[in-house]
């Protein structure tokens, strides 16, 4: 498990938000083929049911904890570099607040400008999940950057995999 950090200690540059595919479970069609069950499923969609009731969680007191595991990676160039530690951090505001969960970190010189900063995280988020951002520290005020490649995915569990094959 990676450790959070509350955003304030931390001064990043935003480099992307990460798609709410990525990290939102919405409701899933048990058999897409069958009409009847996929018209079925449509309408749910349309009238927003199979989300978690959180009427329920709400009266209880505290969301329940969840855990999302990401495979993060990102290529990054720095102009004008003289020898500093940049880091790569995603970001997420959950039911608890605004959390950075260190992703990868690295120092970057002038012979080699370029780096590639990479790992899989977990986060341990309360309740719904409202955004996650890929972000970088480390960048001093007007540097010039470039990122090459940003990439987030969720890591599906196995039970997510076996649930898949079954489909195909």
């Amino acid at each position: 498990m990676n450790e959070k950090i509350p955003t304030k200690l931390l001064k990043m540059k935003v480099l992307a938000q990460v798609p709410m595919s990525e990290y939102v479970d919405g409701p899933k069609c048990s058999d897409p083929l069958d009409e009847k069950k996929r018209s079925s499923f449509l309408q749910k969609l349309r009238l927003g049911q199979g989300k978690e009731d959180n009427s329920k969680v709400a009266a209880a007191g505290k969301a329940p904890l969840k855990e999302l595991t990401f495979n993060a990676a990102m290529w990054l160039r720095l102009f004008e570099v003289e020898g500093q530690f940049v880091s790569f951090f995603l970001v997420y505001r959950d039911d608890s607040g605004e959390f950075a969960v260190l992703i990868d970190e690295a120092r970057v010189d002038g012979e080699a400008p370029s780096v590639m900063l990479t790992n899989n995280v977990s986060l341990t988020v309360r309740g719904e999940v409202q955004y996650i951002k890929a972000c970088c520290a480390g960048l001093r005020e007007g540097q010039r950057y470039f990122v090459d490649e940003l990439y987030v995915q969720k890591v599906q569990t196995e039970q997510e995999q076996a649930n898949l094959k079954r489909r195909a």
